[in-house]
């Protein structure tokens, strides 16, 4: 009789062979992981604009008028550089009686090649978006 010997662990053919599929896991992987990081960062620097606009238009209710600069609004911060974009200050055009919130990628994020590029909301409630982009591409 022969003397079986049980293995244990394994081959290297094995090892290789489970390397190789995590490795075209990741490989298709990492790309739906980063573009859910981006639109995750985009959705929040969303709400930071619509907060915003939120703000103006409470503004306009108690003073009857749009503020001439963010220091008007109480509380304005430009804390969403931690999403990627930069909320710039609002900007009121007088002869439109109106006005646009704008997020700008920040550079050295990921945002930087975000396919929405700057978000901008217009006291109309129209967004526009880089690219020719519409709403349901980018919110």
């Amino acid at each position: 009789m022969r003397n079986i010997r049980s293995t244990k662990g394994l081959t290297l053919v094995e090892l290789l062979l489970v390397v190789a599929i995590v490795g075209i896991l990741a490989l298709f992987g990492y790309p739906g992981y980063t573009e859910y990081i981006k639109k995750t960062a985009r959705k929040q620097a969303v709400g930071k604009v619509l907060e915003i606009a939120g703000r103006v238009e409470q503004f306009k209710t108690q003073k009857l008028a749009y503020p001439s600069t963010a220091a008007e609004l109480n509380g304005f911060d430009d804390a969403t550089a931690k999403y990627g974009f930069a909320v710039a200050t609002v900007v009121v055009d007088s002869e439109v009686v109106g006005y646009t919130v704008t997020a700008t990628p920040v550079t050295g994020t990921n945002q930087v090649d975000d396919r929405c590029g700057t978000l901008v909301y217009s006291s109309t409630g129209i967004w526009t978006f880089a690219n020719s982009l519409t709403e349901s591409d980018c919110l």
